[in-house]
């Protein structure tokens, strides 16, 4: 089977309708007589891919919760794979998404590239577990729900208590995806916890990183915390670094970012213990603090 991209020719000046600055390529499939073209989307849909990018509102939502049921009934077995470039939405839009992941039948794979922030997050640790990945530069956060309100006194009140239910909800979700308990979550949302996927994956929103073959970076953050522990310096090698951090991952010691400002403060601090008789077996343990003042 032939694939070749190409631009669209479909002409709409005869029907008045203005032509979007954004053109979709069509999708060219077979060849000579057998020759046919689809919009890249749809091919995507076609063989189960759905992308989401952008904010996440009512109208992407309806088209994602759409391709999911349609995708659903044309196989019940298949997984779904679920891409995610997405800065953050409403949350009761991406709620809807995630009610509409678990309700279905087939296993949805997430996996985010770009950027994956605030309710997005939630989303790609929806996926089905041991399938939720990311690519090796996303840049992943997690944060609490934001909203303001005016009006007279019980107004105001009730859109706080209606803030209040949407972050408890949030909550949940994120410890049940997770592993988190209720006290890690409000630590890691307390303030915006940007994450690479390494610390992602330390923290349970994804299972594993896609990397390029024998690519061995790592991200500075992780770097300087081996650094501070004393495990690494300036010289040593990257494929090194990769494995300690591997080896560390399988120990369960957490990689935590570091964030503050305001009037709250938010700090890691890791502790690490040889094992003798190993040089490079390590066991540690991560303790945290917010202060709410």
């Amino acid at each position: 089977m032939l694939v070749s991209l190409r631009t669209s020719q479909r002409d709409v000046s005869a029907q008045g309708v203005r032509r979007s600055p954004n053109v979709t390529p069509d999708i060219s499939v077979g060849s000579g007589e057998d020759e046919t073209s689809i919009d890249l989307f749809k091919y995507l849909l076609s063989n189960r891919i759905v992308y989401l990018g952008g904010y996440i509102n009512d109208k992407i939502a309806t088209q994602v919760v759409g391709s999911l049921l349609a995708l659903e009934a044309m196989d019940e077995e298949e997984d779904i794979r679920l891409y995610i470039n997405s800065t953050g939405g409403q949350p009761y839009s991406v709620i809807g998404i995630i009610d509409t992941i678990q309700s279905i039948k087939p296993k949805v794979q997430t996996l985010a590239l770009g950027a994956c922030y605030s309710y997005s997050s939630l989303l790609l640790a929806a996926g089905a577990p041991g399938k939720r990945g990311a690519m090796k530069n996303t840049r992943i956060m997690m944060s609490q729900p934001q909203g303001g309100s005016q009006g007279d006194m019980y107004q105001v009140k009730k859109t706080v208590e209606e803030l209040n239910a949407i972050y408890q909800l949030i909550c949940r979700y994120y410890m049940q995806f997770t592993g988190m308990n209720q006290d890690q979550v409000e630590m890691a949302t307390c303030r915006d916890y940007f994450m690479a996927p390494e610390q992602a994956l330390q923290e349970g929103l994804i299972d594993y990183v896609i990397r390029g073959e024998g690519d061995y970076s790592t991200p500075p953050a992780m770097v300087r915390q081996l650094q501070d522990l004393g495990l690494a310096d300036d010289l040593t090698p990257a494929s090194l670094l990769t494995r300690m951090v591997d080896m560390l991952r399988g120990t369960g010691l957490s990689f935590k970012g570091q964030a503050g400002g305001g009037r709250g403060e938010r700090g890691v601090q890791l502790t690490a213990h040889t094992n003798l008789s190993s040089p490079l077996a390590y066991t540690g343990t991560a303790s945290a603090a917010c202060d709410r003042a």
